[in-house]
């Protein structure tokens, strides 16, 4: 099954941000990096491995996707995308007909088959089992220090037709907004009760 890996919440100042969430719902972050020429981002661990990774484009000349998040949070910050890791990225890539592109970062190495855009998710894969990489997300979600103590997503809130013909089956509650195509909103589970993000 193709399970939830992270959603990206596009912010215009990466500090103001990681502040209103601490303070409006209690979430913790730690340092990202840098994972694309131009983008900055900073993470909010929650249930291990399923993470809210905060970006922000710190210099929009720098390439394409820093010039179409800086697009997208023109007006503000916003829930950009979702990332799905798949059991098998190639026969994924094999159904739609499209190729998987490399990537790297300071967390290691991963394969993206699709855009990252706000029209749709893209899959990606990592260079370590998920079931490796749970002891370093557990840490991350210590040192993060949240207040509300997070679980996971209880579900995305997706807008567009067809959506579901792109993701397969999703370890996620989908619920279909209607409207273009989108990441209308996100559920997650909390001691506080679920905190929504629109």
């Amino acid at each position: 099954m193709n399970r939830l890996d992270h959603v990206l919440l596009g912010v215009r100042d990466l500090d103001a941000a990681r502040e209103r969430l601490r303070r409006e719902w209690g979430l913790g972050t730690v340092p990202g990096g840098s994972p694309a020429p131009g983008v900055t981002n900073a993470v909010v661990p929650l249930e291990p491995p399923v993470y809210l990774e905060l970006v922000t484009a710190t210099d929009p000349g720098a390439g394409e996707a820093a010039a179409g998040l800086a697009a997208a949070t023109a007006l503000g910050d916003r829930l950009f995308t979702w990332a799905i890791e798949p059991d098998d990225l190639d026969a994924h890539a094999a159904r739609l007909g499209i190729e998987p592109m490399s990537g790297g970062g300071n967390t290691g190495r991963w394969r993206l088959l699709g855009e990252v855009e706000p029209e749709r998710p893209f899959f990606i894969e990592y260079d370590v089992a998920r079931a490796d990489r749970l002891a370093g997300w557990q840490r991350a979600y210590a040192e993060a220090a949240h207040d509300c103590a997070p679980g996971g997503v209880t579900y995305l809130e997706i807008g567009g037709e067809g959506l579901p013909s792109w993701t397969g089956e999703v370890d996620v509650p989908l619920r279909l907004a209607g409207g273009p195509p989108r990441l209308a909103a996100v559920g997650i589970a909390s001691a506080r009760g679920e905190i929504i993000l629109r």
